[in-house]
């Protein structure tokens, strides 16, 4: 979430200024972490409905993705308190 945050502030930023910005996208962000373009198998129809899926979101602004994903794992690793039970004994 820290990431996304000082990533939409950065774009926000180099938006305020001169000349023309184009923002950095998800696939430019894969390509520098992983070293090569995302590239989708268009094979049968469930893989091109999932291309287009992914082809989507590698479009999207990164910052969107990134604090998307940190969002899921926030809430999905989140610390739990412990939930008491309370067994009622059947007195008769």
């Amino acid at each position: 979430m820290v990431l996304a945050m000082i990533m939409a502030s950065a774009e926000a930023v180099m938006a305020l200024g001169t000349g023309a910005y184009s923002g950095l996208a998800t696939s430019d962000v894969w390509t520098l972490l992983v070293g090569q373009s995302p590239a989708f198998a268009t094979q049968t129809d469930s893989t091109q409905i999932l291309a287009t899926v992914g082809i989507g979101i590698m479009a999207m602004p990164a910052w969107v993705v990134f604090g998307a994903v940190g969002f899921v794992l926030l809430h999905a690793c989140r610390k739990r308190r412990a939930r008491r039970r309370v067994f009622r004994s059947a007195a008769f």
